[in-house]
């Protein structure tokens, strides 16, 4: 580090315990143990980007490359006045860092900054710290965005780890994720070594065990509910407690049936925001949880779980608070895949579907406020019989809707005389709206709802599918 002027011999009146830091590979990284520089270092609030934000960019994207930085942190020079407030004692001296060292409070902060400016504007790229990910559609896509991207590097003068760089793969490893073009996975090994993790023996070694399953916790569907046995055993714990486990055979099972979820992990979706998009939520009397999912290759595809236990006083509620609480929180958690989009909820519990027909301020307070935050982003709440019914129920209403050929009708209303008369009324408000195709619909915008004008030619095909619609939901009742 001395003969690279990483670090230089130091005068400072500062200074921290030199600490060894073990790596991945085995060697160890020497840095210092900053907690009394960083109590006193004002904190730097750049976000840090959430693992699952990077598969936003990976739609319909075919090949992949991540890049790996070359001693990332040591690229980065600190100002002249602040080095000496990096002064490590060691044995055979003080020394101090010419380069952002590791364990400084603001370090993480200040790099993804540095690299969101080296890589703005390119919405191709996803950078981690020093991991970046590339994904394209083709293979000519991927050697321009490659050579974008490695411009840029080159400009701020940045090295790479070609060793650990991989580049132009159908699948590839990042951030604890398997990406392929059909959507992500845990890893293979990572699920390998929980597979084959022995039965915890104490509340510690229990605790870590449900940390290192809750990484893929998105992936898995009622993990609080099949969880909720093992988290019985660390309640009123203590930090590094070691308290021996008495486990039940249900307790075991349960143990082995989480593994084994995660074996059988689903295969998620890359998010598209121009695919129809729903929301299924439920809820038992000690969890809830909740699918996201998205219509794409003529079937309804998951993009995320979500799951949560119940505290003691929302295992009281009523069937119905349990219920729209499971439709508040799972609405909550999925806010930044929601917001701005059109989708609608699912429930197995009826009454719920007329949640939003009365008058909010004759609710109880928790059902109002519940409510009014789920409205900023759907009123559309249908009711499901049954879980498993989710599927098929929602896929033979999408099939119904899309045989209807609106290109056909725009074509109709030019010939259509009585739409002609109709424009004439004043008690409608008809307007031309476009279509995929560069045709014109005309629509009644005179209600809340907008209604296109179906001519005569195309009377009968609707109603029969009006009446299949509503038969459907009343076999329901």
């Amino acid at each position: 580090m001395l003969n690279n002027e990483i670090i230089r011999p130091s005068n400072s009146q500062w200074s921290s315990p030199l600490h060894l830091a073990t790596k991945k590979d085995g060697p160890y990284r020497p840095c210092g143990d900053y907690r009394q520089l960083n109590a006193q270092t004002i904190p730097d609030r750049y976000p840090i980007p959430r693992l699952e934000d990077f598969h936003q960019i990976l739609k319909e994207t075919k090949i992949f490359s991540k890049i790996d930085l070359f001693k990332a942190y040591f690229q980065i020079p600190i100002a002249e006045e602040h080095k000496r407030k990096t002064a490590i004692i060691t044995p055979f001296g003080l020394y101090e860092f010419n380069v952002m060292s590791f364990g400084l409070k603001n370090a993480p902060a200040t790099f993804q900054r540095f690299i969101h400016e080296v890589l703005r504007g390119l919405d191709f790229v996803f950078p981690y710290l020093d991991d970046i990910l590339i994904a394209s559609k083709s293979n000519q896509e991927h050697e321009i965005h490659l050579n974008l991207v490695l411009q840029r590097l080159n400009t701020f003068g940045l090295r790479i780890n070609i060793s650990k760089s991989v580049f132009a793969v159908e699948e590839i490893e990042f951030l604890g994720y398997l990406n392929t073009p059909q959507g992500s996975r845990p890893l293979p090994d990572k699920v390998q070594a929980i597979m084959n993790y022995k039965r915890p023996e104490n509340i510690q070694d229990l605790r870590t065990f449900l940390g290192i399953l809750n990484f893929y916790r998105r992936y898995l569907k009622d993990a609080a509910k099949n969880q909720a046995l093992l988290h019985e055993y660390l309640k009123v714990s203590k930090k590094k407690d070691k308290r021996k486990i008495q486990w039940t055979d249900e307790a075991e099972k349960q143990f082995e049936k989480c593994k084994n979820d995660l074996s059988n992990a689903t295969l998620l979706s890359f998010p598209n925001s121009e695919l129809p998009l729903s929301l299924f939520t439920d809820a038992s009397v000690t969890a809830i949880g909740a699918v996201l999912q998205q219509y794409e290759n003529s079937t309804w595809q998951p993009i995320t779980f979500y799951s949560k236990k119940l505290n003691d006083t929302q295992q009281n509620y009523s069937t119905y608070d349990r219920e729209l609480l499971g439709i508040y929180l799972s609405v909550k958690h999925f806010k930044h895949y929601l917001e701005g989009r059109t989708f609608t909820i699912y429930t197995d519990h009826k009454p719920l579907i007329f949640a939003f027909h009365q008058k909010l301020d004759k609710a109880a307070p928790r059902h109002a406020r519940q409510l009014n935050y789920i409205s900023q982003f759907s009123t559309d709440i249908k009711y499901i019989k049954g879980e498993n019914n989710i599927v098929a129920d929602t896929l033979s209403r999408v099939t119904e809707v899309s045989s209807i050929d609106y290109d056909q009708i725009a074509d109709a209303q030019t010939q259509d005389e009585e739409l002609k008369s109709l424009q004439t009324i004043t008690s409608l408000n008809l307007k031309e709206y476009p279509l995929p195709s560069g045709k014109y619909l005309w629509c009644d915008t005179s209600t809340s709802k907008i209604r296109p004008y179906i001519p005569q030619a195309f009377e009968n095909k609707f109603f029969t599918i009006f009446m299949a619609y509503h038969i459907q939901e009343l076999s329901q009742l």
